[in-house]
């Protein structure tokens, strides 16, 4: 039936009105870029210049005909993050003009401006949509939380707009200010981001577990610096499993995180990416962990899970020639909703501020970079058999037919499949195609684009150079009027509109030239993720497979081996479907899926293997014969391990020296390869066995990394758990380790110490030491020279002795012959190991004194040597500690007399450790408190309550108030003696144990005394007790004690009473 002609004319007037105010939002720069980008879409413009394109595996290529109306699809739902109808229905709008009428599909970059500020790189097609600010909020948390520094959106805008004057910025964004930056930038709103509530102290958590590795010294920072300006993290989002019943889809979306070291191997070697490394995967697992902590960053993700679909899903409906009905949607968002960031401000580092992933720099503020992608390739179409289909439409035709105005939220409703819950979303579709005498908004808006692209490109000489200089700052924009400095810069930074006009004006042999370092426009705009201008080089008859010069280190370089390596997808799709030669190798024989598997970018590992499944254990020729899972292993990727792993890579493979994946993950330290291995548990790769074979290598650096990683392996909770099994003790890992510490290499009997100091806590490892000769070998480390090692063979020796009986006396008698040696270095290990037995442990202090270690102690005390004396004080500071038969023995053997002396030297160490003796000593002990009273000890004491150290006045505090014993005739004659200034001092002090013994000799002094009530309160001793009582950071004990003597201070004493009560009203109850 033929429509009327003036309701055609109408439709053609509200579909020329629609087209109109698509195109009327972009000024004339913008305007610009969007047309260029119209025909520059490798996915879906590249017929207009006749290039074979294979389209990318799964939904694409696979769809099945759809005869419905409408589209039905099941997205995963989260209770705690519900989507909305009508959100769902802008986004699907969005993305419909924009790959229907613009051919373009939504990504973001935050790139560096010549300014320091950072650009937000969308396709035009996305300015100001929900999309957008989907994209771009999630890219500036991800680097909000990489940097440390944080704006808030709002703050961001009005801060961008006015940063430049106030910074006084110039033409080439030199700031002239005098003024102070940072204070400026706080001002503006600039916080750190461990202050906001929901990232409170994520930067204090221990990424690392390495003990050798320090990633704030000097020398990590410096080299971090050196290539910062070339790193940085982007997420790639992709689905994991789709599947369709006719018009019914269910999909799974997943995102990975990844670093990016856009630079080749002349600037950055092998060796140094790897160092590199270990810094930025803690700083990817850093914001992987807390990304989704911010509730609207949450929400957003499950917003580009639903993107992550509908991108394949709408390319493939406008294969079949259909497309969304918009006039079967809920009504869209008003435009001020939906403004999004032109560019980020940008950002500054304060002193305080805890993040140290970048050095800070005072008053030097820096850019941010990054980017969001999607993977338009998925896995193969699943079948799905078919589920609410009705109750969805019929659903969707109720919620059309309600009165939206006044609504804010539209729920989705929900289904249950395989024990799961799905929103069913419901989308009604129309014909593609063009139909008589009638004109929809997609044929007014290409026919409006087309008229534009006559007038608007190219560019002309003037707009070039002003579009240049907006982006790059005047001095680099004079440069670009070299027509390969232009070409190279347009290409780096993706503009579209400005190559296209300057490849125009110029001969083609100009696409073609290799710059300074042999690399080609390709390999630049493939390295930097711009796939458009790669379409264009290609319609210009550039070769895809160029590769780069001889001359350079890294020469055979292909541009699909540097969008494989900077984790450049986009580009890597663009040249697949292209149909460049992915199996090219550069002189070291690597492909494209060997430099993606090592670099560690998984969604480019995916699209490679999608493309040819037989490159997953695709080996290099030159080299080792590296497979890509070798390699993955080899730079420390756990995430590129982990999906060739789930691809069917097989983990038994090894390269030419033999050498498999563990062997790899632990000769460069990459111990979270290791750990993640080991909970794998994969059959014919026992990780502790592997190990336990390379420590008893011949080959020195196969030993000591086998060591290195044993150890870091050890300290982590979830590794210890796989212990009790014997893993260890069935690999004849123990025999091996002890043969070690006879090892007449001093680093590898460090190290086989420290892995057992990690393994010596549990029983049966102690008792296969025990079997195999430890203590003897243990004890003769002792007579070395390295404290490390002397400290962690007493570490083990405590071990040992706390699992039994047998093994206390043997050591002790042991360490104790010792003691009769004449070499002082020996002497004073033996004694710090009997220290470090005793500590928490009677049966060990037991076993020490029996063996006849106390005379020895005791005599030590008085010999001309600080070091031994001291360390002679801590071992009977330990030998006494709640135990009253060592007490007795000590005693009896002479300890007061020297530790009254020791107390009475010069050197302040040694009279800090003789009071920690004379305290454990004397503690709880009525007898040997007196001895030392009849001594004048606490005379001595008094003296270390001068000192201004605060560790040495809590001790000679704790150690005085220890001889006060536990009557209160003897404490109270304790209090006299230390007299109210002294007393008043403690309770002054910021120390809870000196305010503690100042509130129990205040209790003493006071207690059923109106004389000395009277003194204390004429010395002003009431306020430090009141302050005590309303600061928050005292102690239950030391609050209780404030309480109790306060209660001394008015018992039997009226006059106190009143004053004490409006005083404690005065400043106690105030606060309330």
């Amino acid at each position: 039936m033929a429509i009327p002609s003036d309701q055609s004319s109408e439709k053609a007037v509200r579909a020329a009105l629609t087209a109109q105010s698509l195109l009327q939002k972009y000024d004339r720069k913008d305007l610009q870029e969007l047309l260029s980008l119209t025909s520059c879409n490798w996915l879906l413009s590249a017929e207009e210049h006749n290039l074979p394109v294979d389209a990318p595996a799964g939904i694409i290529r696979q769809m099945r005909n759809i005869l419905a109306p409408n589209i039905i699809f099941l997205s995963p739902f989260d209770s705690s993050l519900p989507l909305d109808y009508r959100m769902v229905h802008q986004i699907v709008r969005e993305l419909t003009v924009g790959i229907y009428g613009f051919n373009q599909l939504p990504v973001v970059s935050l790139v560096p401006n010549y300014d320091q500020s950072s650009t937000c790189q969308l396709p035009p097609a996305y300015y100001d949509t929900k999309v957008g600010q989907i994209l771009i909020n999630i890219d500036y948390t991800m680097k909000a939380l990489w940097h440390g520094s944080y704006i808030s959106r709002e703050k961001r805008i009005r801060f961008s707009e006015l940063w430049r004057s106030i910074m006084a910025v110039d033409s080439d964004g030199v700031p002239q200010t005098k003024k102070d930056v940072l204070t400026e930038f706080l001002s503006a709103g600039l916080t750190d981001i461990s202050d906001v509530p929901c990232y409170r102290d994520i930067y204090k958590e221990n990424m690392d577990v390495d003990p050798t590795y320090e990633p704030n010294s000097a020398e990590e920072e410096n080299l971090f610096s050196q290539y910062s300006e070339n790193i940085l993290i982007k997420l790639s989002a992709y689905l994991t499993s789709v599947r369709q019943h006719q018009n019914l889809f269910v999909f799974e979306a997943s995102h990975s995180l990844s670093d990016v070291v856009r630079l080749t191997e002349d600037n950055i070697d092998l060796a140094t990416y790897q160092r590199l490394q270990k810094r930025l995967s803690d700083h990817v697992i850093l914001v992987r962990k807390h990304l989704e902590r911010n509730a609207e960053v949450s929400r957003d993700l499950v917003y580009l899970k639903l993107i992550t679909f509908l991108v394949p899903l709408l390319i493939s409906l406008r294969k079949k020639m259909l497309i969304p009905n918009f006039s079967q949607m809920l009504s869209p968002l008003s435009d001020d909703k939906l403004k999004t960031e032109r560019e980020v401000p940008p950002h500054l580092l304060g002193p305080d501020f805890a993040c140290k992933h970048f050095p800070q720099k005072q008053n030097q503020y820096f850019h941010l970079h990054g980017g969001i992608e999607f993977d338009v390739g998925t896995p193969p179409l699943d079948d799905i058999t078919e589920e609410m289909k009705t109750q969805a439409a019929n659903y969707l035709y109720e919620l059309l037919r309600q009165d939206s105005t006044y609504k804010t939220q539209f729920p989705i409703p929900l289904s249950e499949i395989e024990g799961k819950s799905y929103n069913v979303i419901c989308i009604e579709l129309e014909s593609l195609y063009p139909q008589h005498n009638m004109v929809q908004w997609w044929g007014a808006l290409n026919t409006s684009i087309k008229i534009l692209k006559g007038k608007r490109l190219p560019l002309t000489d003037i707009e070039l150079h002003e579009q240049f200089k907006k982006t790059f700052g005047y001095t680099k924009a004079i440069k670009c009027k070299t027509v390969a400095f232009g070409l190279k810069a347009a290409a780096e930074r993706g503009m579209c509109a400005a190559f296209h006009s300057l490849s125009r004006r110029n001969p083609t042999s100009h696409l073609h030239v290799l710059d300074e370092q042999g690399l080609s426009l390709l390999h630049h705009a493939a390295a930097n993720n711009q796939s458009h201008i790669i379409l264009q080089l290609a319609a210009a008859g550039v070769n895809l497979n160029q590769i780069r010069s001889e001359r350079f280190t890294n020469s055979g370089l292909t541009p699909l081996h540097l969008a494989a390596q900077c984790g450049s997808l986009e580009s890597l799709s663009c040249l697949l479907a292209l149909r460049a030669d992915y199996k090219l190798v550069d002189k070291r024989s690597w492909m494209a899926i060997h430099f993606a598997a090592f670099y560690g970018q998984v969604a480019c590992i995916q699209a490679l293997c999608r493309k040819d499944p037989a490159l997953l254990e695709m080996k290099t020729i030159a080299e080792y014969g590296s497979s890509p899972l070798l390699l993955s292993a080899t730079s420390g990727s756990v995430e590129a391990l982990d999906v060739l792993l789930s691809t069917g890579a097989n983990w038994r493979e090894e390269d030419s020296k033999g050498n498999n994946s563990v062997h790899l993950a632990a000769l460069y330290f990459h111990t979270d390869v290791l750990r993640h291995l080991i909970q794998l548990n994969l059959d014919g790769l026992p990780v502790w066995k592997i190990l336990v074979e390379m420590i008893q290598s011949q080959d020195t650096r196969r030993l000591e990394m086998a060591l290195r990683c044993l150890e870091a392996l050890l300290m982590l909770a979830d590794c210890i758990m796989f212990l009790p099994n014997n893993n260890h003790r069935t690999a004849g890992g123990i025999p091996v380790l002890v043969g070690l510490l006879c090892s007449d290499r001093l680093v590898v009997q460090c190290m086989a110490t420290a892995v057992l100091c990690h393994m010596s806590e549990n029983r049966k490892v102690c008792e296969d030491l025990v079997h195999h000769g430890a203590v003897p070998v243990l004890i003769k480390l002792l007579s070395g020279h390295q404290p490390e090692l002397h400290s962690r063979c007493a570490v083990i020796l405590a071990d040992l002795a706390g699992h039994s009986e047998q093994h206390q006396n043997l050591i002790a008698q042991l360490v104790i012959k010792l003691l009769t040696s004449d070499l002082q270095d020996v002497l004073v290990n033996a004694v710090r190991c009997i220290c470090t037995l005793c500590v928490k442990s009677p049966c060990n202090q037991t076993a020490v004194a029996h063996a006849g270690g106390v005379p020895h102690l005791v005599e030590f005390l008085s010999v001309n040597s600080e070091v031994l004396q001291e360390e002679a004080c801590l071992a009977l500071a330990e030998l006494a500690r709640g135990h009253q038969e060592n007490q007795e023995l000590i005693c009896e053997a002479g300890a007061v007399c020297a530790l009254v002396q020791a107390l009475r030297e010069r050197k302040i160490p040694v009279k800090v450790k003789a009071a920690t003796a004379l305290e454990s000593i004397a503690s709880q002990n009525p007898a040997i408190q007196q001895c030392f009273l009849r001594q004048s000890a606490a005379k001595d004491l008094l003296q270390l309550l001068k000192v201004f150290q605060l560790d040495v006045r809590e001790q000679g505090a704790t150690a005085l108030w220890a001889l006060a014993g536990q009557t209160l005739k003897q404490q109270k004659l304790m209090a006299q003696q230390m007299g109210y200034p002294v007393i008043l001092d403690l309770l002054l002090s910021s120390s809870d144990k000196m305010q503690y013994v100042g509130c129990q000799a205040a209790i003493a002094l006071s207690r059923d005394s109106r004389t000395h009530q009277d003194g204390f309160c004429r010395e002003y001793g009431v306020p430090p007790l009141v302050r005590l009582l309303r600061g928050h950071r005292t102690t239950l004990k030391t609050l209780l004690s404030v309480i109790k003597a306060l209660g001394c201070l008015c018992i039997g004493n009226i006059s106190h009473f009143f004053f004490n009560f409006f005083y404690i009203n005065g400043f106690v109850l105030q606060c309330k």
